[in-house]
């Protein structure tokens, strides 16, 4: 790759720096000269997970999530953030544990994805599971509600837009093509 295509950060403004998301105000250079005074990045000082998981039927637990940002429940899978000195591999398990109740088993790495790659450095492992156990404990701060969908239903609430979360749209289309 020629780097000398990609923008430069000629300076960086910190407007906002926690554990959980970073806000950057970049003085950035293009390939051609021109000058961007103020490229605001987000970062993610954290690596995140999502996981699909199905059961023996070869449905998907998709769980209802509350959503303050957004002010809606939404239909997704089970995600989160890797804890410091936490595997990819352990983070997918228990954010599966906390948001569902369920441990897994074969657990298989599918990618990773930046959805927002104008302006987040947001890196989201995608993995995909067989449901092992189930219990209906859960974080009900976080989670109204959990449910098995048969993958019909899941392309029919993916076309009808009953979720808009970027995150589990693409893990769920990723893990129906290449999760076997």
């Amino acid at each position: 790759m020629n780097y000398r295509e990609l923008p430069e950060r000629l300076d960086r403004k910190v407007i906002y720096e926690s554990d959980y998301v970073c806000l950057y105000a970049d003085k950035v250079k293009l390939s051609n000269g021109y000058m961007i005074e103020k490229y605001h990045q987000i970062h993610y000082p954290h690596e995140a997970i999502s996981i699909v998981v199905f059961n023996e039927n070869d449905e998907v637990l998709l769980i209802q999530s509350k959503r303050y940002t957004v002010m809606r429940l939404e239909w997704e899978i089970p995600a989160g953030y890797i804890e410091d000195g936490e595997s990819k591999e352990d983070a997918a398990r228990r954010e599966c544990m906390e948001e569902t109740g369920c441990t897994v088993k074969d657990l298989k790495f599918l990618c990773t994805q930046n959805p927002s790659n104008g302006m987040s450095d947001c890196i989201c492992h995608v993995f995909a599971a067989r449901v092992d156990t189930e219990s209906m404990d859960f974080d009900e701060n976080e989670v109204k509600m959990k449910k098995w969908v048969s993958r019909d239903k899941v392309l029919e609430m993916l076309k009808d837009n009953e979720t808009k979360d970027g995150a589990s749209i693409l893990a769920l289309l990723y893990a129906f093509e290449f999760y076997k």
